[in-house]
């Protein structure tokens, strides 16, 4: 569906034919699962984010503008609502550890965390992305999204986007050497 089609389809709904938001679920279901799951690493969370991002949108359709693409509108109300999930889920995880302290008094709440949590190089490394860092690569990598639509979403300009994707792929490289991982053909990287 393109640009045009789509902002028909909006005119449509927002005129009262509620039914053909059908057609939007069908068109961004998918997509969006895939960002969620990426952001969240659950199915099932995936699925409810799916759920409440696309009821938000069709509650919220009187709100979009025109000056903002569908699609990024779209995907910026499933970062802001995935973000809000990773920091609840941080808060939750981080709570039983304030009160963990070793013999001197002092508190390791990041040590803790990674000793009880973190298990697999690859999902530790993704940890370890900021929710930004994890949606610009999510967007351009799986998504294959350019840095324009990127920057409509997150609200940065285009050039600091590519920076900033440059800059956390090279921590995912160090992470991942780090963790003592290879790439590409069993050479180390940088």
């Amino acid at each position: 569906m393109d640009k045009v089609e789509l902002e028909n389809l909006i005119v449509e709904i927002k005129n009262g034919s509620l039914d053909k938001f059908e057609i939007i679920i069908d068109h961004f279901q998918q997509p969006i699962f895939t960002y969620c799951y990426h952001m969240l690493g659950h199915k099932q969370e995936a699925e409810d984010a799916v759920q409440d991002v696309l009821f938000r949108a069709y509650k919220n359709l009187d709100r979009y503008t025109y000056s903002l693409s569908f699609s990024a509108w779209l995907y910026k109300i499933a970062y802001n609502y995935c973000a809000k999930q990773l920091r609840r889920r941080k808060l939750i995880r981080l709570l039983p550890f304030f009160y963990n302290r070793d013999q001197e008094g002092r508190n390791y709440v990041e040590e803790e965390i990674d000793h009880h949590y973190l298990g697999e190089p690859l999902s530790s490394i993704w940890r370890r992305l900021s929710t930004e860092e994890r949606t610009l690569l999510i967007l351009r990598v799986l998504e294959e999204k350019d840095y324009k639509e990127i920057a409509e979403l997150m609200n940065k300009n285009p050039a600091t986007l590519r920076k900033q994707f440059e800059r956390a792929l090279k921590k995912c490289k160090h992470y991942f050497v780090k963790k003592g991982g290879m790439l590409d053909e069993g050479q180390r990287s940088i």
